[in-house]
C-alpha cells in the first residue's frame, strides 16, 4: 500500500539531467542530455538551398546581415529559415555580437578562408566556448548564469548552402536551453534567468535513467513531473539588490507556500492524496540570485529509485503511475511529511560548455 507524502527538492546542477540547449544554434546542441541536445543535423540537407533567399544563394538574408542587439527566430524544427524580428516578439536567439574570424589565431582564421571547408560542429563548439562567454557577458553588463539559469551561450553560424555561397558570418548570442531552443520574449538583460515553467507544464522522462528531460507538448505523454505553480521569491525576500535568502529560509517559505498552491491547482486537497504524489519545489542558489533571478517552481512527482516514476496524464485527472492507477493509502499521513528529495530535472552539469555539442545552422 502506497503512502502519500509531500517532499521538497532543491535545484542542483549535478542532480539534474535535462536536455539543455547547447548553444551553438543553427541547431543546438546535442550530446549528453543536459549538455546535450540532440544529434547533428546538416543544415545543408534541408529542402531550401539557402535560408531566406529562395533560389538566389547570392542574396544576403537576415542571418548574414544581423548585428549586435538583433533578435532572430525561425519556425520550429527549421533553423535554416531564420529571420530578424523585434525583441519584444517571441524569438529564439539574441545576438551579442559578431566574431571577427580574421582576428583569430592563424590556425582558426584559416578555417574561414574563401576556399576552406566548413568547420566541423566540434570546431564551432570550440569557437563558441572560446569567444562567446566574454562577449555575451560584456553585452549583458553582467554574467549569464549558464550553470543554473534558463539561458545559455549560443553560436549562430552559416549552414552548408550559405557557406558554399561565401557567407562567413558567425555570431555569439543567447538562447534558451533545450534540444530545440524555445521562444522567449524581451531582451535577456531585462529577464529573470531562473528556470521557470507555467503551471500545467509536464517535463518528459528518460526511460533509461528515470531523469526528467524537456517539457512535453501534453501531459498525456510520459513525464517525470507536473508543475503546479510558479513562486516569485522577490515578493518575500526582495527584488534586485536584495541579499540572497539562505537555502533554509527558502525551504521554510516554500514548505508553507507550495502545498497550498498545489491544492489550488489540483482542485482539492483530496486530489493530491489520491494521486499518491509528493509536493516538491526548487530553490535559487546564491550565484543565480545575484543575476536577479527570483522565480521557483512547485511541482508534483514520485521518487522511483534514483529518479522519477513515470507519469501519464495530469494529476488533475485519470493519472497513471508506472502504468497503473495509483492506490491512495487508507489513512492519510498526518501533516505534510518530508521525504528525501527527488533529483530536480532541468539543470546543467558542472562543466556544461564542454559537454554540449552544436548542430550546424
Amino acid at each position: 500500500m502506497m503512502v502519500t507524502v509531500r517532499a521538497h527538492s532543491r535545484l542542483t546542477a549535478r542532480s539534474l539531467r535535462f536536455a539543455l540547449a547547447a548553444v551553438v544554434i543553427g541547431a543546438v546542441v546535442a550530446a549528453a542530455i543536459v549538455a546535450a541536445l540532440g544529434g547533428f543535423k546538416d543544415a545543408g540537407s534541408v529542402d531550401r538551398s539557402f535560408i531566406g533567399s529562395g533560389e538566389h544563394p547570392e542574396q544576403r538574408d537576415d542571418f548574414a546581415t544581423a548585428k549586435r542587439g538583433d533578435c532572430l527566430s525561425w519556425p520550429d524544427g527549421n533553423s535554416n529559415d531564420r529571420s530578424r524580428v523585434a525583441c519584444a516578439s517571441p524569438h529564439r536567439f539574441e545576438v551579442a555580437g559578431a566574431i571577427d574570424t580574421k582576428a583569430l589565431p592563424p590556425e582558426q582564421s584559416a578555417q574561414f578562408g574563401k576556399k576552406a571547408d566548413r568547420p566541423t560542429p566540434e570546431q564551432f563548439t570550440a569557437l563558441r566556448d572560446q569567444a562567446c562567454p566574454a562577449m555575451v557577458n560584456q553585452y549583458l553588463g553582467k554574467s549569464l548564469d549558464q550553470q543554473y539559469g534558463r539561458f545559455v551561450y549560443g553560436l549562430l553560424y552559416p549552414n552548408q548552402a550559405e557557406w558554399n555561397a561565401g557567407v562567413r558570418d558567425v555570431y555569439c548570442g543567447i538562447q534558451l536551453r533545450g534540444e530545440n531552443p524555445g521562444l522567449f520574449t524581451g531582451n535577456v538583460a531585462n529577464l529573470d534567468q531562473s528556470q521557470q515553467w507555467p503551471a500545467g507544464t509536464c517535463l518528459g522522462i528518460d526511460p533509461a535513467t528515470k531523469q526528467a528531460t524537456e517539457p512535453v507538448k501534453d501531459c498525456t505523454e510520459p513525464h517525470a513531473l507536473e508543475v503546479t505553480a510558479q513562486v516569485d521569491l522577490g515578493v518575500k525576500f526582495g527584488g534586485p539588490g536584495a541579499p540572497w535568502p539562505t537555502e533554509a529560509a527558502q525551504q521554510d517559505y516554500l514548505k508553507q507556500t507550495c502545498p497550498g498552491l498545489t491544492d489550488t491547482y489540483l482542485g482539492s486537497k483530496d486530489r493530491l492524496e489520491q494521486s499518491t504524489l509528493n509536493v516538491q519545489w526548487t530553490t535559487i542558489p546564491e550565484p543565480t540570485w545575484a543575476t536577479g533571478a527570483r522565480k521557483v517552481s512547485c511541482y508534483v512527482a514520485l521518487p522511483d529509485g534514483k529518479g522519477f516514476a513515470t507519469l501519464v496524464n495530469s494529476a488533475k485527472g485519470l493519472l497513471l503511475v508506472n502504468g497503473r492507477v495509483p492506490v491512495p493509502p487508507s489513512t492519510a499521513p498526518p501533516g505534510r511529511e518530508i521525504n528525501p528529495p527527488v533529483p530536480m530535472p532541468p539543470g546543467v552539469p558542472s562543466n556544461p560548455m564542454h559537454t554540449q555539442a552544436p548542430l550546424p545552422g
